[in-house]
């Protein structure tokens, strides 16, 4: 049964976690749909991750940051368009950290009511190493989505209609 309530929407903030992947780009549209038909503002995360060392001799760390930063601005730069596009405000914001620890943090800080996340990051190596981002969301507590590139897409209107938020 669909119940509205006049005073409060579903979801009034939502954050999407980025890093340029192609299930992180499934994510982002997921999350500009869902702020559209919510009428929910989009924070939009890109973290550099810092737990990654790198061979001094071969690269300096702090290139590889501003890389990332670059690639960070590039994403969110993205997100943001399509948000517009959509009528959806957006806020984009890039932090240093580990992926999971610093998107909690943010969503715990900005209130955020969904946390929107691709189910595969860039670096199926990494993840191994690491840890799933993912994984140590859907873990915390938080409300998560967690989106995969192939996944269809049903619109809100089709949503409303099978009984779907």
């Amino acid at each position: 049964m669909w119940v509205e309530h006049e005073d409060e929407t579903m979801y009034d903030r939502i954050l999407v976690g980025i890093d340029g992947s192609e299930d992180a780009h499934a994510a982002a549209e997921h999350a500009v749909d869902l702020a559209a038909t919510y009428g929910a503002t989009l924070h939009c995360l890109y973290v550099v991750e810092t737990r990654t060392a790198y061979d001094n001799a071969i690269v300096e760390p702090e290139t590889v940051r501003e890389n990332l930063r670059r690639e960070g601005r590039e994403a969110l730069a993205r997100v943001e368009a399509a948000a517009e596009t959509a009528g959806v405000d957006s806020i984009a914001s890039i932090e240093e950290g580990v992926p999971a620890e610093a998107i909690a943090e943010y969503a715990d800080d900005h209130g955020i009511d969904l946390v929107v996340v691709g189910a595969r990051g860039k670096s199926a190596f990494k993840t191994i190493l690491l840890g799933s981002t993912t994984e140590a969301l859907v873990g915390s507590g938080l409300p998560v989505l967690v989106v995969s590139e192939g996944d269809p897409r049903p619109s809100a209107n089709e949503s409303r209609e099978s009984g779907g938020p």
